[in-house]
């Protein structure tokens, strides 16, 4: 009697197990995630921006910044001579890079520079190492770490795929009746691990 109850209670927890794996739908949807560009060098690693104010940028998985990860930057930009100002936060945004070009892009950031009202822009920086030769050559241990885990992050350009606009950097750029342009910035980070 006891070995039948047992197979008995063995098979009945089998059967909850698989009617709770059917009905979930973590279990049911999961997929390989569709990595963007070339992930190498980004790919789940954390920068640290270098100056006054922290914060990290951290590439998590599934191609986006992590949430707790405080990446913010500032831009500045003028629309008709008119001085203005812009903090981005990057947290949970899809990211893609390109290391041929070495380029950071921000996918589809949305931003009311081009129009007046919000647009999805993506947001292209240049991303590499702060100097690329000669790190091996320091003799402080200390110094040719930081030499080789400096990066630089430079605004390139905004792009508007929806409108079909490109925005240099310290370019005037016209739309419409607006004269736009953005300052470039730059920005050090210290790749952390």
């Amino acid at each position: 009697m006891t070995k039948v109850l047992i197979i008995l209670y063995t098979s009945l927890l089998l059967l909850s197990c698989k009617r709770e794996f059917d009905d979930n739908s973590d279990f049911n949807n999961d997929q390989a995630t569709e990595v963007f560009g070339d992930n190498a060098l980004l790919f789940n690693k954390i920068f640290q921006f270098s100056g006054a104010g922290g914060g990290y940028l951290w590439f998590d998985i599934r191609n986006e910044i992590a949430n707790f990860s405080s990446p913010f930057l500032g831009h500045s930009y003028t629309i008709d001579e008119v001085d203005r100002y812009k903090r981005i936060d990057y947290r949970g945004r899809l990211y893609r890079y390109n290391a041929a070009q070495q380029e950071l892009t921000i996918q589809s950031y949305p931003l009311d520079i081009a129009t007046g009202h919000d647009l999805p822009a993506d947001i292209v920086y240049s991303f590499a190492r702060k100097q690329k030769d000669g790190c091996a050559l320091i003799q402080d241990a200390a110094q040719r770490t930081t030499c080789e885990r400096t990066f630089v992050l430079q605004l390139k350009h905004l792009y508007f795929k929806t409108i079909n606009l490109t925005i240099p950097v310290d370019q005037k750029t016209n739309h419409g009746n607006r004269t736009i342009e953005i300052e470039g910035i730059s920005q050090e980070l210290i790749l952390t691990n």
